[in-house]
Order: structure tokens, then C-alpha cells, then sequence
């Protein structure tokens, strides 16, 4: 019976070999990931957070230190932002084993050859101010749901005996 059992275990764990083999992070899917990446526009984020983060040091030093010589606030751009470009890679070589996980290097070459058409090339051109558009009017959605959920909670509350 133990010998039985031992042989169904292997059984088990020989044909799952084969789907494990089947989802490596080969050079060719890791290559095409930067490839999806980069037409995407993910590696651009780096440029997008310099903007931001520089954004939010010069008002944050024009309160600390009101008289800051605007020389001084005019070389932020650019050191920022060097540093963001310098560390791309590093951003970039955390994302792919996360974009590894989700999709099949099948499933990376059918969105790049998407991506590759007109159709792509404007759903790539589109999304920001589409995801932007979006999260405004899922936070006023969001917002304008708070008042009932306040009220239901409270109800649920008093009808289970708790007060606050």
C-alpha cells in the first residue's frame, strides 16, 4: 500500500514538472517583457515620478525656506530626474518577474503584437487620461456612497446591540 501511494505521489509530481518548466522566466520571455515594458510606457514612470517628486520638493522648500534663490529651485528638474533615469533599471528589473507571475511569455507576445497595431498604439496613447479620468470619478462615486454606508453601518450596529 506504501508502495503504491509513493508511486501516485511521483505520478503527481512528474506531470506537474512539466507545467513548472513551462512557466520559466526564459531569456526570450524576460527580453519580451522589456519589450511590452517599453512600448507600454511603464518605463517612463520614472520620468512621471521625477515630475512629481520635483513637484512636491519646491513647495515644500518654498515653505521651509521662503527666501530660496529660484536658481536653486531650477536645477531640481534635473537632478531628479537624472536620478530616476539612473535607476530605471533597477525598477524595471523588479517588474518583470511581477508581469512573469501574471501572464505566459504566449500571453506577452499576443499583447505586444496588440500593442503593435494602430488599436494598441491608441489604447497605449489613450489610457493615462483614460485611468485618470476614471479614478476622479471613482473617488466622487466613492464619496457620494459614504453618507449611506455611514447610515447602514449604524443601523447594523444598533441592530446588533453596539453603540458608539
Amino acid at each position: 500500500m506504501k508502495l503504491l501511494r509513493t508511486l501516485v505521489l511521483l505520478a503527481v509530481f512528474a506531470s506537474l514538472a512539466p507545467l513548472a518548466a513551462a512557466d520559466e522566466l526564459t531569456p526570450q520571455k524576460r527580453a519580451d517583457i522589456e519589450r511590452l515594458l517599453e512600448m507600454t510606457g511603464a518605463t517612463k514612470v520614472g520620468k512621471q515620478m521625477a515630475a512629481l517628486s520635483t513637484a512636491h520638493m519646491i513647495q515644500s522648500l518654498r515653505l521651509s525656506h521662503p527666501g530660496i534663490p529660484q536658481k536653486a529651485l531650477d536645477v531640481l528638474p534635473e537632478e531628479v530626474g537624472a536620478v530616476f533615469d539612473a535607476h530605471v533599471p533597477v525598477f524595471v528589473a523588479q517588474i518583470i518577474p511581477v508581469y512573469h507571475r501574471y501572464f505566459t511569455a504566449e500571453e506577452v507576445r499576443g499583447m505586444i503584437a496588440f500593442y503593435s497595431t494602430d488599436l494598441g498604439r491608441k489604447a497605449i496613447s489613450a489610457m493615462p487620461g483614460l485611468m485618470s479620468e476614471s479614478m476622479m470619478i471613482g473617488q466622487k462615486w466613492g464619496e457620494g456612497l459614504s453618507p449611506t454606508i455611514a447610515e447602514r453601518v449604524r443601523a447594523r450596529l444598533k441592530k446588533e446591540g453596539i453603540e458608539l
